[in-house]
């Protein structure tokens, strides 16, 4: 799964929209996908038949014959294979201070050089759930006028995708597989080990963990952890668990 950025051949990229409303949005979408490149467009839990709609066949242009669309459950079944997954938020977030613009957004593309990029984008109304942000390792936003800020979903698309394909060096891959950037998947396993041992060790919350997991895991995302940083966060939370297990008396 995932293609390449039309302009940037070492950046592997994969547009996901989740909860999509309407076909015309997602046709125009797809339109753009293939304009820059993008063979692959997975749409998670759409409203609608996507291989049947007329508006979405209209408004695509031609871009079903060279963009591969498909569908899945879950967001986390649509990126758990990608190496770095930016969500796209309004500019109306309350947590404007930990969202990237477009150009902060390529630099991270450019300094984690991803084997896949997923792209993702919500629903027209209401935008990702905090469960599905969580999957995210960061949130990138389109700076619009205030008074008229929210952007249609295919403009969305069209903007992003394009700033992001826009004069990011080739960067070689490390020959080191331990030093290339971890999937999502293997994000998600490091959390759930360190979450455990600190749940063992006392330093968490049982009721709440949430509360300082999920600094941990907006933390990590920022970072894209590679597989040999993914191997030291498993090494400590396997020796927070060491320590705090109970010692047999001799």
């Amino acid at each position: 799964m995932g293609g390449r950025c039309g302009y940037n051949p070492s950046v592997r990229m994969r547009i996901v929209l989740v909860r999509s409303r309407y076909p015309g949005n997602v046709g125009a979408a797809i339109r753009v996908a293939g304009n820059f490149g993008v063979p692959e467009l997975v749409l998670v839990q759409p409203a609608f038949p996507f291989d049947e709609d007329e508006d979405l066949l209209r408004m695509a242009m031609g871009g079903l014959e060279v963009v591969r669309v498909t569908t899945a459950a879950t967001l986390r079944e649509a990126v758990g294979d990608a190496n770095l997954v930016l969500a796209t938020t309004s500019p109306r977030s309350r947590e404007l201070r930990r969202v990237l613009t477009p150009p902060q957004a390529r630099e991270l593309v450019a300094e984690r050089a991803p084997r896949l990029l997923a792209v993702v984008f919500g629903p027209e109304r209401g935008g990702l759930s905090r469960e599905e942000l969580r999957l995210c390792h960061a949130r990138v936003t389109v700076p619009t006028n205030p008074g008229f800020a929210v952007l249609n979903l295919a403009q969305a698309v069209a903007v992003i995708v394009s700033r992001l394909c826009e004069g990011v060096q080739e960067l070689a891959e490390p020959p080191d597989a331990m030093d290339r950037p971890a999937s999502l998947a293997e994000l998600e396993s490091g959390i759930r080990h360190i979450q455990e041992a600190l749940l063992a060790s006392g330093a968490l919350d049982p009721q709440n963990p949430a509360r300082i997991v999920d600094q941990v895991r907006r933390w990590l995302g920022r970072t894209a952890p590679t597989r040999r940083e993914l191997a030291l966060l498993h090494a400590l939370a396997a020796h927070v668990a060491y320590l705090t297990r109970p010692r047999a008396r001799t």
